[in-house]
Parts: C-alpha cells; structure tokens; sequence
C-alpha cells in the first residue's frame, strides 16, 4: 500500500506542477525552436524536468525516504546522490536556458559521477557473470562505475527525442527495478525507484503526443543519471544477482546509444554531434507515425524489462533465451529501418551530388539520367 501511495502522491505533485514549468520555460527562455534535426515543428518549452525533480524531492521529504535505508552505505549513497542531483538539474537547467557546449555537460557529469564513487562510497566491486565464475574488479570498479553512470546518463539524453519517449522508457525501467527491489527486500531502493516512477509518470501526462512541454536536458540528464545509479544499487547490495541484470534492462539506450557512437566515428564526426539517425527516426522514416513508433520502442523495453524480471526470479536458462529474442528482435528492427545501412545512404547522396553538375556549355546545372547508364 505504502508503494502505490507514494507513486499517487509524486504523480499528482508532478502533474500539478508541470503547467507552472511551461510558463517558467517561457519567462526564462528555455524553449526549444525547430529545426532541420527536430521532429517538432513549432517552439516547445523544455524545464519539464524540473517538475520530476520538485515532486521526487517532495516525495522523498514526505515520506521521510531515509529513514527505509536498511544499511549505513545507503545513507551515504543518498546523500552522495542528492547532491550530484541537483549538479545533474543545475546543469541541466543552464543547457536548456544557454545551450551549453558538449564538453561542459560532460564535465559535469563525470563530477556527478566522482562524487557518487569518492564520497557515496558507489562502485562496482564485482562482476557476476551467468556460468563463468565472479570477476573481482578492485580499484578499477571505479573507472568502471564512473563509465556506466556518464554512458546511460548520456544515452537517455541521446534517446529523448519523440514526445514521450525517455519519460516513458524510463517509466518502464523504474517499475521494473522496484519491482526486482522488492524481490531482494531492498525498501530503500523500491522506495527510490517508486518515487521516480510517479513522478515521470506525471510529466508524461504532458509529455506524450502531442507534447506541450518537453523535459529537457534537465530531466532527461537527471533520469539518466538516476537510472545509472538505481540500476546497480540493488545489486552490489545482492550478490547473487546477476550484474547482466541492470543491461538487460536499459538494452534499448545502451544499444542506440553505442551505435550512434560507432557510426559517428566510422563517419569521421564528433561522437558528440547531434543527428537524426537514431533509431527513433529510423522508425519514423518507416512511416509509422509518431505514436507507433513510441510504443514500438516502449514494446521493446517492456520486452527487456519482462527478461530481467524472468532472469531474476525464474530461472537463468529462461532469462538468457528470452534475451537472445530480444536481441534478434532489436536486430531485425535496425536492419528492416535501414539503420545500419547509413554508409549506403551517403553514398546515394554524394551519387546524386555527382549527378547534378553544371553543365559544360552552359553553366546550368544538368541531371544526369540514372537509367541511361551513358
């Protein structure tokens, strides 16, 4: 009962303070205007995360949160990740008002990140691998934690970019670790991971298509970084969990996310670069329209989501079938959308540059006919 009031609380804080955001997006100048990269065709304002974080807070002072933690760790963990938090949302906040650069944002996330491992004392200590036996990490579960919590806060940024879609992935993903947290009798984290669920729940009653406020880096960082930290939490704490566990469940941005990385580099471009060649668009390209082409990717999380839960608390054997589908689900919807035939896509375009060049005698520019192989 404790679970669904928490959640109901921090969804109508949420859904309540989320218009209030619009009007602050505006008199601040936190809007975000279309472009040739953007879906949308018309200004939106984008502090929407602002309202997830003010109903967490409040959830979290309401509910008296820290007073669950079952272990002294976890009290420092809290502490550790309210104030990289707000880091994360003051950043945030600057990068939708000023549009920071890149490396900014990253610098700011790698200090979130440090914190969480020099003084919330976080780090991966070992890695718990299906039939092999456990890998003892040391001083280098650091770099590695520091790795994992700047990759998916960054891959919820990259993914944000359809009404609804990283609040409602991350939706998904916070019902599905509180529900595993519950499994392990870890309170805190279920507590943590409820809290963050009616929350963006609420935002998503505004942010779904049609969308009249996005998140922003502001929210789509402060999810990120939460998921990142959430994820593992519970499993340090659980031996006998799986570290595959937390993978498994952000497949989708982890996957998107990687991809991009590799084709921006294959392409000689910063990995930082923006583009519309996340799989997201590639759906869209596909003709399903904006809400199909969310809840194709919802499905798929769900999917993920559903594997972790059966990895758990059913049986490893079941778990690693249902994640061998999964990946040839997500496989085949990359190769049907053309996703990984980029490379062929700007090779057609610089043929069609070559084609149309300006003709001799004239100076007019003359197309040549692709038919006529003279």
């Amino acid at each position: 009962m404790i679970f669904l009031l928490v959640i109901g609380f921090c969804f109508l804080v949420s859904v309540f303070t989320t218009p209030y955001m619009v009007k602050l997006s505006h008199f601040t100048g936190a809007i975000d205007k279309p472009n040739k990269r953007k879906i949308h065709g018309r200004i939106m304002p984008r502090l929407g995360g602002l309202a997830i974080f003010i109903a967490f807070i409040l959830g979290y002072m309401v509910f008296d949160i820290k007073e669950t933690s079952m272990y002294e760790g976890q009290t420092a963990f809290f502490d550790a990740y309210l104030i990289s938090s707000v880091l994360i949302i003051g950043a945030g906040m600057l990068d939708d008002m000023f549009d920071l650069p890149a490396k900014a944002k990253f610098l700011v996330q790698l200090t979130a990140a440090l914190i969480m491992v020099f003084y919330g004392n976080f780090l991966i200590t070992d890695f718990h691998w299906p039939i092999f036996p456990s890998i003892y990490l040391g001083w280098f579960g650091g770099v590695v934690t520091i790795l994992w919590i700047v990759g998916i806060t960054n891959s919820m940024n990259l993914i944000d970019g359809l009404d609804g879609l990283s609040s409602g992935i991350s939706a998904i993903t916070f019902t599905t670790m509180g529900v595993l947290s519950i499994y392990q009798g870890d309170f805190f984290v279920a507590m943590l991971c409820f809290l963050l669920l009616g929350s963006t729940l609420g935002f998503l009653v505004h942010n779904f298509y049609p969308a009249k406020i996005f998140m922003g880096d502001t929210g789509s960082m402060f999810l990120g970084f939460s998921i990142s930290v959430l994820s593992l939490l519970g499993y340090k704490n659980a031996a006998f969990v799986s570290f595959i566990i937390p993978i498994i469940m952000l497949s989708v941005p982890i996957f998107d996310t990687v991809w991009a990385l590799v084709r921006r580099l294959l392409s000689g471009e910063s990995p930082f670069k923006p583009d519309r060649n996340h799989v997201h668009h590639f759906l869209l390209n596909k003709n399903l329209g904006h809400v199909k082409s969310v809840l194709v990717l919802y499905a798929i999380t769900a999917l993920f989501s559903l594997t972790a839960i059966v990895y758990t608390m059913h049986t490893t054997f079941w778990g690693l079938i249902m994640l061998v589908i999964c990946v040839v689900i997500i496989e085949l919807i990359f190769n049907t959308t053309g996703a990984f035939r980029y490379k062929e896509k700007e090779q057609d375009k610089k043929i069609e540059v070559e084609q149309v060049r300006p003709n001799e005698e004239t100076g007019h520019p003359t197309k040549k006919s692709t038919a006529d192989p003279g």
